[in-house]
């Protein structure tokens, strides 16, 4: 039997394990969730880790969402381009939102080669002053790199509802 739950920081000690095909492990929600190239893993059971019965695959759906923004400029605005560096070995799904507008989507499509740049332009119907970025992908892997938002700011007349 494997024990996991032991008290290493109290008494200052490290762990090793061997047969263990995972590259990474991580406590979370009080169960054991490990990592490989093949997906995600949560460890059940007592009995010897290596055993498949032990291992139940997670879903790789996943996302991340930007603090809502804005900007630092308090007015309301538009944006007529989000420029995305990032790998993919999937679709990737952009959602935008505003306080003002409902969300739009837009589709980041699977990378061939490392990373890549991307420009996605913005439909001129989102405005508003606080804005929220979502990226979102099922069953993809991904990594980004950077993401440069410049928004267009509008002067005098522009609609406020």
């Amino acid at each position: 039997m494997i024990v996991f739950d032991t008290n290493i920081v109290a008494n200052n000690a490290t762990t090793q394990y061997s047969n263990f095909d995972f590259n990474s492990i991580v406590k979370f929600d009080n169960q054991f969730l490990c990592a490989d190239n093949a997906g995600l893993f949560k460890i059940s059971g007592t009995t010897k880790i290596s055993q498949a019965d032990d291992l139940t695959y997670i879903s790789t759906d996943c996302y991340f969402e930007l603090a809502t923004m804005d900007f630092d400029i308090s007015s309301q605005k538009r944006l007529r381009a989000v420029y995305i560096g990032y790998e993919a070995d999937g679709d990737l799904t952009l959602k935008i939102s505003t306080e003002l507008s409902s969300i739009e989507s837009y589709t980041l499509p699977a990378t061939t080669s490392g990373q890549h740049a991307r420009k996605v332009s913005i439909n001129r119907s989102l405005k508003g002053r606080y804005w929220t970025f979502q990226i979102y992908g099922s069953g993809v892997t991904f990594a980004i790199d950077h993401i440069k938002i410049l928004p267009i700011v509008r002067g005098h007349g522009f609609d406020q509802n």
